[in-house]
């Protein structure tokens, strides 16, 4: 595989597919690059920690995308209390993504109990803010309904996933 350095220097290193992570250092500056092949670790991963980390990806793309929208409607004074809403609860949305694992039951519970304060966001949005804001909310919810059909990832612990 090629890799580019930091240094900007490209050289050739071999892969190992079934190693998770490989670690070469650049010929030109010496420095150490860790080399992760995604393949592989998602390989070790149970079925249940690979819906915790899907979630965690979609968790974290809504949350920036409400932290956007929340700063392009600061920016026009007649939706500033609409973003204010919306970067305070993106900030919240992207603080607990590490919350997000498999066997963690707080996150059925965390899920399950947002669906009321999605109905406000969207109000809020659709009378102070932008409609983005429903879209946005809408997405939120296809995130929630995942969940919801993904319980039992996080009812069992992944160390017990495989019936020991």
């Amino acid at each position: 595989m090629e890799i580019r350095c930091s240094c900007g220097h490209k050289f050739e290193a071999e892969n190992n597919p079934s190693l998770p992570e490989v670690k070469v250092v650049c010929p030109s500056c010496s420095q150490e690059l860790r080399i992760i092949n995604r393949d592989a670790v998602k390989a070790t991963m149970s079925p249940a920690e690979i819906i915790a980390s899907k979630l965690r990806r979609h968790e974290v793309i809504s949350g920036l995308l409400w932290l956007l929208l929340g700063i392009v409607q600061i920016v026009f004074i007649y939706t500033a209390a609409a973003g204010i809403w919306n970067i305070v609860n993106a900030i919240r949305q992207l603080l607990a993504v590490n919350n997000i694992q498999a066997g963690n039951p707080e996150v059925i519970k965390a899920f399950d109990e947002n669906k009321t304060s999605l109905f406000i966001a969207a109000i809020i949005n659709l009378l102070l803010g932008a409609v983005i804001g429903v879209v946005l909310v809408l997405f939120d919810l296809w995130i929630r309904d995942y969940v919801m059909k993904n319980k039992s990832a996080f009812k069992e612990s992944p160390t017990t996933s495989d019936g020991n």
